[in-house]
């Protein structure tokens, strides 16, 4: 694939960065996903915004002061983290299909436990279009946000497409449930310049070495920082990014051209 003759010019929206590896547009999913041409998507993982309105006036907001670790910073909403996020998802899920390649697979994010069971909703919505596969538990530490059971996981819904998904692992010990630090991976307690709800690299990149291979296509319509696309980078993929939020996007491409990691 070509990235500026036989794709971008395909797509006909401009994208705000190019490179090598990959692609990154800051716009709405919305506009660029059904733009993109079929079956050219290896792989989706991505962290849409769950509804929750994070990081507006929230404790999560807050959580410097909550904590008694200084001042908080000032709200920093996540775009479209409202009733809408349902509506973002099951389009996602919607556009899956078509977009991926046979045998690929979509690895979505999605929140943990109550009182609004998402991940039960958002796991139907997705075997709807694609085959459900499984709810991965990523049991992040204690302790989280809240009170009552507080929150100490997220899930990640796999749905692919077919009957079987490509899978490079051939050590039979790969769990539904990523246990605290294992393969590296760390939940993140963002500080002020970071995306509010940032995952670790070390996360899209154990789902990225699982269901693809060197050269192949990796799709974030959710970026973000770029977590996703760095992973993808550092593990030699290409990537395609989509980031409505300019100063997000703008960090994404930043880490891009900063160093590298180590796995």
């Amino acid at each position: 694939m070509n990235w500026p003759d036989d794709y971008i010019n395909a797509v006909g929206i401009r994208p705000y960065h190019v490179e090598e590896a990959g692609i990154i547009w800051c716009a709405d999913c919305q506009d660029v996903l059904p733009l993109l041409p079929d079956k050219s998507i290896d792989m989706v993982f991505t962290d849409p915004p769950y509804g929750h309105n994070n990081n507006n006036k929230d404790l999560i907001a807050k959580w410097e002061s909550a904590l008694g670790r200084g001042k908080s910073g000032p709200a920093r909403p996540i775009c479209n983290d409202g009733p809408e996020a349902e509506e973002l998802a099951s389009f996602l899920f919607t556009q899956s299909p078509r977009l991926l390649k046979e045998e690929g697979c979509c690895c979505c994010c999605c929140g943990g436990g109550g009182p609004d069971p998402m991940f039960a909703r958002w796991s139907l919505m997705m075997d709807q279009h694609l085959s459900f596969k499984q709810m991965v538990v990523w049991d992040k530490g204690p302790m989280g946000m809240g009170w009552h059971y507080r929150r100490s996981y997220e899930t990640i819904l796999v749905g692919q497409k077919g009957q079987k998904c490509k899978w490079y692992d051939d050590s039979d010990k790969i769990e539904n449930i990523i246990r605290p630090g294992k393969h590296g991976i760390r939940k993140i307690i963002p500080s002020k310049d970071q995306h509010p709800t940032e995952k670790p690299v070390q996360l899209s990149a154990l789902f990225i070495r699982l269901h693809s291979q060197q050269s192949e296509v990796v799709l974030d319509p959710f970026a973000g920082h770029g977590s996703t696309l760095l992973a993808a980078k550092e593990l030699k993929r290409r990537f395609i990014g989509i980031e409505m939020d300019p100063g997000f996007a703008k960090a994404a491409v930043k880490r891009l051209r900063q160093g590298v990691l180590q796995f």
